[in-house]
């Protein structure tokens, strides 16, 4: 039987520029992001978007160093060791 997972699209505005759309990531046990907490979904989310740290530290009202820690935490529980690898695992997780 094929699992579905339902997926939002999401749209960020950005200081007036172009609007970013992320594809939510699935909340399902057979996401890639499963074992990440609620903030470690949302700062994978706009990284995965391309947002820099500095700019998702201030969407989310923290400082650039505590996203940098909070993309380690992601990578290491995600095994990967980029963004690059993020993205691809975000979207494998995403496809299941």
């Amino acid at each position: 039987m094929e699992r579905t997972t339902a997926r939002r699209l999401r749209g960020f505005v950005l200081d007036g520029a172009e609007p970013v759309y992320v594809l939510e990531m699935p909340r399902s046990s057979a996401s890639a992001a499963s074992g990440l907490s609620a903030a470690e979904r949302a700062v994978a989310e706009l990284a995965v978007a391309g947002l820099s740290n500095a700019a998702i530290g201030a969407r989310r009202g923290t400082s650039a160093r505590t996203i940098a820690a909070q993309l380690a935490s992601i990578y290491r529980k995600l095994g990967v060791s980029s963004r690059a690898e993020l993205v691809v695992t975000i979207a494998r997780g995403a496809a299941e």
